[in-house]
């Protein structure tokens, strides 16, 4: 019985993932943000019964990294989707962005932001989807780089890692028109996945995160302690 409802449950993480990508990529098709948490709820939440249900401790022990890689997968296709695809944001590929509408000036796009709310100009669900959309977008990478990378562990690479990837991202979207280049872009991004990072590493879920891809023995044990940064 167990094993069936594994298997139910593999099925049925198939078709939300397929709906998921049908209703992403279908022409004219808009998936508001809540409907885009509503089908990653629905593929984390299958998905782990799929791997888990009615196992052993021990035996869910040895799932969890292929749990969290597959969610990894996930994720970096959702967010190559908002990033570049989506015609929820306005993505798509088009004429290249005119590079003097890039923003080098830090804090300037969120203090227009707050500005135009002020003034009434904008809704505040675009200021949250806006600033609070950016400062969430990466936050998943303080969770999956460590536990699925060793040398993830260490703030210095994990933040070299970040700041290289969303940079890349910024300028791959200014010359296939995708979005624009901003500075503060790369601050929320990044300030978003350094805070989960961090909050993991003073906690106890550092451990466990640490757990999901062990360090060889003979692997000194220098970043896979809680303790300084």
């Amino acid at each position: 019985m167990k094993t069936l409802i594994r298997a139910a449950a593999a099925i049925l993480t198939i078709a939300v993932l397929c709906l998921n990508l049908y209703y992403e990529l279908a022409p004219g098709m808009i998936v508001r943000p809540e409907g885009k948490l509503g089908f990653a709820a629905a593929f984390a939440l299958l998905l782990g019964l799929s791997l888990f249900f009615g196992l052993a401790p021990a035996a869910r022990a040895k799932r969890w990294r292929d749990y969290l890689l597959l969610l990894f997968w996930y994720y970096l296709w959702v967010l190559a989707n908002v990033l570049f695809f989506d015609n929820a944001f306005g993505r798509g590929f088009s004429v290249p962005t005119q590079l003097d509408a890039v923003n080098l000036v830090p804090l300037r796009t969120i203090e227009d932001y707050l500005l135009a709310y002020g003034y009434g100009n904008i809704s505040l669900r675009l200021v949250i989807l806006n600033l609070l959309g950016n400062l969430v977008a990466f936050a998943p990478m303080g969770v999956f780089l460590p536990a699925l990378f060793r040398w993830q562990r260490s703030i210095f690479f994990f933040t070299a890692t970040l700041t290289l990837g969303i940079t890349a991202v910024e300028v791959a979207q200014v010359y296939t028109g995708a979005g624009s280049c901003d500075i503060d872009d790369l601050i929320l991004n990044l300030a978003g996945a350094l805070l989960v990072f961090v909050l993991c590493r003073v906690t106890p879920l550092w451990q466990r995160l640490c757990a999901v891809t062990p360090r060889d023995r003979n692997e000194p044990p220098a970043h896979d302690q809680k303790g300084t940064i």
